[in-house]
């Protein structure tokens, strides 16, 4: 009898450790080639990817209909993603998916689901996927997700209770969605279905770097928080995340959070002195849209801020009328007048900006 315990014991060893260098990253299956929006977020999968790879775990990726899932924008202006565009073992990865249902849980230490509208479509009725995160933190590992990730664990049940119950979580928020969601409409609220499941949603800022870690269930608000999200999971699992430099995408939206915390001057100040670690054009478009959303005077405050903060890294035309309209909100008129001038002598063509500054002049 000894022979055969050994054995089954020297198993069960090699499944574990096995498990424990192995991560499963899922991504949805929803996007089409005529509706890439519907897909899943390249840029999530990405960060997810290094920061696992470089931690020395063996990740692989899952999705309902395995094959070669469609994704949302490939952007390469993000070192991120153009490491795994040019990295033929990722691209092979994502191009051919395991199938959910082919996926053995004992096989994996963490399970990391990726956002992007299609998450919040096919994932939350996968019930490939709700055994999955089940099971895997049955045995003991992690779950993690980020920005409509989340959505895969809304049906999750552990013993015939719901799997969000009690747990502190957070995801793509409605205010974010209501400024940036309206991709693919899923008819339903994360942020509301989370908290009838008796989870306590927390929320930082719109596009603010949050990271909510709840013991083996590890979530971020949104795209930007993927990495740290990721980090979290490997905390989860036992290790200290490898000391990196932070992505130009997270310096980003902290220098945003700068700017509406402490004001203009003290993130302009920063920026200034290494523009080369921020977007600026990023900063631009979460002005826009805070300010197409704003609904009295210290929204709109927030909103110029930002696409001020922009300024001059980041010259464009729609922005610049936003900002003079920004400031006509606020009754700063002399403010919209000289912003329009300066359109004008860069587009000379720009037929609002000639109009409004002819309505101010009245």
């Amino acid at each position: 009898m000894i022979r055969p315990i050994v054995a089954i014991a020297g198993l069960l060893l090699f499944m574990t450790a096995a498990a424990a260098d192995r991560v499963l990253l899922v991504v949805s299956s929803a996007g089409t080639e005529t509706d890439p929006e519907s897909g899943y977020e390249f840029d999530e999968l990405a960060q997810a990817w290094w920061t696992f790879a470089d931690n020395g775990y063996e990740v692989e990726i899952a999705s309902p209909a395995g094959g070669e899932p469609q994704s949302e924008e490939r952007n390469r202006i993000w070192g991120f993603n153009a490491r795994f565009l040019d990295d033929p073992g990722a691209m092979t990865a994502a191009a051919n998916t395991t199938p959910l249902a082919e996926v053995a849980p004992v096989d994996y230490k963490a399970i990391f689901v990726i956002g992007g509208s299609g998450a919040a479509l096919d994932l939350p009725s996968n019930t490939d996927l709700q055994a999955l995160i089940a099971d895997i933190y049955e045995q003991g590992g992690v779950v993690g997700a980020v920005c409509h990730g989340p959505a895969a664990l809304v049906n999750v049940t552990i013993g015939g209770r719901p799997f969000l119950a009690g747990r502190r979580v957070t995801a793509f928020t409605n205010e974010e969605e209501a400024l940036f969601g309206d991709k693919k409409d899923q008819g339903w609220s994360l942020e509301d279905r989370i908290l009838e499941e008796g989870g306590q949603f927390e929320s930082a800022g719109v596009m603010q770097l949050h990271v909510v870690a709840d013991g083996r269930v590890v979530t971020g608000q949104n795209p930007f928080s993927t990495a740290r999200a990721a980090e979290a999971t490997v905390r989860a699992m036992g290790r200290e995340p490898a000391t990196r430099s932070p992505y130009r995408s997270e310096s980003t939206m902290e220098l945003a959070g700068l700017a509406l915390a402490d004001g203009l001057e003290p993130a302009a100040a920063r920026l200034e002195q290494s523009p080369q670690d921020y977007e600026p054009m990023f900063l631009a478009i979460l002005g826009y849209y805070r300010f197409g959303a704003a609904t009295h005077s210290q929204e709109v405050r927030d909103a110029l801020t930002l696409m001020t903060l922009s300024q001059p890294y980041f010259e464009n035309d729609t922005v610049g009328l936003a900002m003079a309209s920004a400031h006509e909100r606020l009754g700063e008129k002399d403010a919209a007048r000289q912003l329009l001038t300066d359109l004008l002598e860069r587009s000379p063509g720009l037929a609002p900006a000639r109009e409004r500054l002819e309505a101010l002049a009245d």
